[in-house]
């Protein structure tokens, strides 16, 4: 067997799962500069003179401004908005607050391989992703695990209804309404019930800083979903991403378990700098733009900048871009993970925790004696959001 040391890196060594798909389906937003130079791709996200432009950018225009989503706020909105957040990623407060949750929650879903000699990691990768969002937000705390089940599936309702963009006629009407009913489920069962009991005695979670800043219930349940979309969704792809990297290659999986803390999350941070979950962003030039900021933008143009193409840039990664370089992390140090969570203002604050409950899950699973991957899994591509889902990463045990 190849250890970590030993592994080659060939010049023609391709890791990458997703590019193919992401090939066959990417589609751009109409009239959009599309930017693939990792250079210019950092600089679009990191200008302050640029605007948010994904996703349901034109809908939130239309919204009043103390209900439009964090995602899609700038400038002094946006950071006045995600310092009610920012403080539970902190590296103290997830060291503190959220490891123990973390590590409990890791043994009780591996405890069901052991017990059962075969899991879904697609199934509990979602479960993990919404046990600790869920805490964050306030929405799971203090749940049990049947309980705990029934939020995750009421989430993943609203959630998935991010398909309904590829409808039309009767199908679209339908999927709206559905939508709208699983809002509603999901705002009375689980976020008013929260909201209430945070009024009468307020904790450490997301909910009860909105409702001390007097937060309006729809502009509650608007940050809710973000943190939702934007916590959950992704989370699970990425765990079920790192499995089947690892679990497919012996060295990788050896180089893992036999790491320290900071190794371990080398090892993460590459495999999402190979297949990052999010794949494009987009950011406009305001038709005001200033005369210092028409130098590197033209007014008015909406830039498509991807991730991906960045990510593999050599002139910013260096060699063998496509594959997975142990190395990597000591050469790029903080910017190994490159544009996975985006940059600039809008980079995602949540990073920390995504990358936390992967560490945990991976380290838990690996362990487990005879583990290995019994299915192939399946990917589709999701156009509308850039993104792909996983299913199918089935692992057994001795």
């Amino acid at each position: 067997m190849a250890t970590a040391a030993q592994c080659p890196i060939d010049p023609n060594q391709d890791d990458r799962k997703t590019w193919q798909l992401y090939e066959e389906g990417r589609i751009f937003k109409k009239n959009a500069e599309v930017v693939y130079e990792g250079t210019r791709v950092k600089d679009i996200l990191r200008s302050p003179h640029l605007v948010q432009d994904g996703m349901d950018a034109a809908a939130a225009q239309r919204m009043k401004p103390e209900e439009v989503p964090l995602i899609f706020l700038d400038g002094k909105a946006h950071r006045d908005r995600r310092k009610h957040i920012t403080s539970y990623f902190a590296p103290r407060y997830i060291k503190e607050h959220f490891e123990p949750l973390m590590r409990k929650t890791a043994d009780t879903l591996i405890a069901d391989l052991e017990r059962d000699k075969q899991l879904r990691i697609d199934e509990v990768s979602w479960q993990m992703a919404v046990t600790l969002v869920g805490d964050l937000i306030g929405v799971t705390r203090g749940k049990s695990r049947d309980d705990m089940k029934k939020t995750a599936k009421r989430i993943e309702n609203c959630l998935y209804a991010t398909k309904m963009r590829m409808m039309t006629g009767w199908q679209l009407k339908l999927a709206k309404l559905r939508r709208a009913y699983d809002m509603m489920v999901f705002w009375r069962k689980d976020v008013l019930p929260t909201v209430k009991a945070r009024r009468a005695a307020p904790q450490d979670d997301v909910i009860s800083t909105l409702v001390k800043e007097n937060y309006s219930d729809t502009a509650i349940l608007a940050d809710v979903m973000m943190l939702c979309g934007a916590g959950m969704q992704t989370t699970r792809e990425f765990i079920s991403m790192a499995a089947w990297h690892m679990l497919e290659k012996p060295y990788l999986k050896e180089a893992f378990l036999t790491a320290d803390y900071d190794g371990k999350m080398g090892i993460l941070e590459e495999i999402l700098r190979l297949d990052p979950i999010v794949s494009t962003l987009y950011r406009r030039a305001p038709q005001d733009l200033n005369e210092k900021a028409k130098d590197e933008f033209a007014a008015g143009t909406r830039y498509g900048v991807s991730i991906r193409h960045a990510n593999h840039d050599p002139e910013l990664v260096g060699p063998c871009p496509h594959a997975i370089d142990l190395t990597r992390k000591e050469k790029l140090g903080d910017q190994a993970p490159m544009m996975s969570f985006g940059n600039g203002m809008h980079r995602c604050p949540g990073s920390p925790l995504a990358f936390n409950e992967t560490l945990f899950l991976m380290d838990r699973l690996l362990r487990v004696p005879g583990v290995k991957l019994a299915s192939q899994p399946k990917m589709v591509w999701e156009p509308n959001v850039s993104t792909f889902e996983i299913t199918n990463v089935l692992v057994t045990c001795d």
